[in-house]
């Protein structure tokens, strides 16, 4: 199990991994991106690319460097290492953010990836990283918090949304 840069070696299980999500995403735009994906793989690769490399960003947006986790030459999730903090990603988001495809959470993959990023982190100079999710996300706290993950506050969510929870890593 390792990290990998995405790469057109892992498109079939990326491609099956993305139709997993969409079936039960609130995200209006992922079958958008699937197509996308589908139609032009180098070219969602290079945007990619494009993110690290601070090209062609939204305003509203940091550079970020993206990784996905291989498993038995399957792609089970990504991760992505945002390379400074604005306004809004200090409230939500925070300088590291991770998915695993449906089939394979609860498995463990969670901890792994989180574990494995943490010192690409530190060679992009993060040295304290702020990890979010929400309060009703079990996993995601038990992950964070295995990793070395400590509350730092709960930002009130309000009308139907949940609470959002703050962690720092000290990355060592």
């Amino acid at each position: 199990m390792f990290l990998s840069e995405p790469t057109k070696k892992y498109k079939q299980s990326f491609i099956e991994a993305m139709r997993e999500t969409e079936e039960e995403s609130s995200d209006p735009d992922i079958h958008k991106r699937i197509t996308e994906a589908e139609q032009d793989f180098d070219k969602y690769l290079d945007g990619l690319k494009e993110q690290e490399k601070d090209k062609n960003l939204k305003p509203e947006h940091v550079p970020q460097t993206t990784y996905w986790l291989i498993d038995n030459d399957e792609y089970i999730g990504a991760v992505r290492i945002r390379h400074s903090l604005n306004e809004a990603l200090m409230k939500e988001g925070g300088h590291i953010g991770y998915d695993i495809r449906p089939s394979k959470r609860k498995l463990g993959y969670g901890s792994k990836i989180l574990e494995l990023v943490l010192p690409k982190a530190k060679i992009l100079g993060i040295t304290k990283a702020l990890l979010t999710c929400n309060s009703t996300n079990t996993g995601s706290i038990k992950i964070i918090e295995k990793n070395g993950g400590i509350l730092w506050d709960k930002i009130p969510g309000g009308v139907d949304k949940p609470d959002k929870l703050r962690y720092w890593i000290e990355i060592k």
